[in-house]
C-alpha cells in the first residue's frame, strides 16, 4: 500500500500506458505506417527531369521593377486608383502628372465607353513645365503645369459642337516628372483613347498667328468645330480627314475591325503635348 495524491491505493489501481487509449487513427490506402524500429522509406529529393529538358525547359522573362515599361505601368496603375472628378471642378494644385479623361453623355459616337463608374478613358495626357525638353526649368519654382493643361481641356470642350464639358470626368496624378512621359505612354498602350489612337488633335494648342494660315485644322476640330483658333477664318486649310471619315474610323475603332486597329497600331503613341519630348527614353541615367 502507498499514498499517491492524498489517497490510499495499492498496486493494482495504477494505470500503465497498456490502460491508456489510442488517438483515433483512420488509416487510408495512402498512409504508410512503418512498423516500430524500421528505417525510414527514401524519396528523391526534388522532382526527377524529364529527357532532353533543356531542349523543352521554357525561357520566361525576367520581371525588372526598374525596367521603363514597368516603372510607367506603376504610375499609370496608381492613377487609375485616383477618384474621377468633374473636369469643371478641378481645384489648383502644383505639380507635374498624368492625367485621363472620361466621357459620360449621350452622343452616341462615344456610347460604347460612355458610363459613369470611368472604365474607359477616351482621352490620356501629361503634364510638365514649360522648358522641360530643353533643361530650363527651375527646380526652386513651383509651378501647376497638370492644373493647366486639365484647364486647357476644359475649355476646349466648352466650345467644342455635339459635346457639353458635363459630361467630362478627370482623373490626375501628380507624379516625379522624369515619370509622367512613361505612365502617358502606359496608358496610351493600355487603354487606346479614341482621342489618342483614332481621332488626332483634342490636344493641340494654338500653332500662333504666323503658323495658323499654313497648317490644315486637326482631324478633331473637324469632327467637333468650335475652338477659335481653329476657324476657317483662321486656318483656312481644312483637316486631311473629313468629319464623315472621322466617324467611319471611331466606329471602326470600338467595334475593334481588324483594319483600322492595325492603323492604330503603325503609330507609336506620343503626346501632343508639344512641349514634351516623345523620344526620350531615359531617365536619370536609367535607360
Amino acid at each position: 500500500m502507498f499514498t499517491q495524491w492524498g489517497r490510499t491505493s495499492s498496486p493494482s489501481d495504477r494505470m500503465t500506458m497498456s490502460d491508456i487509449s489510442p488517438l483515433p487513427f483512420e488509416a487510408t490506402s495512402d498512409t504508410q505506417i512503418q512498423p516500430p524500429g524500421s528505417t525510414p522509406a527514401r524519396y528523391p529529393g526534388k522532382p526527377k527531369k524529364p529527357k532532353k529538358w533543356r531542349t523543352k525547359a521554357r525561357t520566361l522573362a525576367e520581371y525588372n521593377p526598374l525596367d521603363l515599361d514597368n516603372l510607367g505601368r506603376s504610375v499609370a496603375e496608381a492613377l487609375t486608383r485616383c477618384v474621377p472628378e468633374p473636369i469643371t471642378d478641378v481645384e489648383i494644385m502644383f505639380g507635374a502628372g498624368v492625367y485621363a479623361l472620361y466621357y459620360t453623355g449621350d452622343n452616341s459616337l462615344y456610347a460604347a465607353i460612355s458610363n459613369s463608374d470611368c472604365e474607359v478613358p477616351i482621352y490620356v495626357g501629361q503634364a510638365r513645365p514649360q522648358g522641360t525638353r530643353k533643361g530650363i526649368v527651375d527646380p526652386a519654382k513651383q509651378t501647376c503645369p497638370l492644373w493647366d493643361r486639365i484647364g486647357e481641356h476644359r475649355v476646349s470642350l466648352e466650345h467644342a459642337e455635339g459635346l457639353d464639358v458635363a459630361d467630362f470626368k478627370v482623373r490626375y496624378l501628380v507624379a516625379i516628372e522624369s515619370f509622367v512621359s512613361l505612365a502617358e505612354r502606359a496608358l496610351i498602350r493600355g487603354h487606346r483613347p479614341v482621342w489618342n489612337r483614332t481621332v488626332d488633335g483634342f490636344g493641340n494648342h494654338d500653332p500662333g498667328a504666323n503658323r495658323r494660315g499654313d497648317g490644315a485644322r486637326p482631324p478633331w476640330d473637324e469632327l467637333h468645330p468650335g475652338r477659335w483658333w481653329s476657324h476657317p477664318l483662321h486656318m483656312p486649310k481644312p483637316s486631311t480627314v473629313t468629319a464623315g471619315e472621322s466617324r467611319a474610323r471611331i466606329a471602326a475603332h470600338f467595334a475593334e475591325d481588324p483594319e483600322q486597329l492595325a492603323a492604330e497600331e503603325k503609330d507609336e503613341p506620343v503626346s501632343d503635348d508639344p512641349d514634351v519630348d516623345d523620344d526620350s527614353e531615359t531617365i536619370d541615367g536609367l535607360t
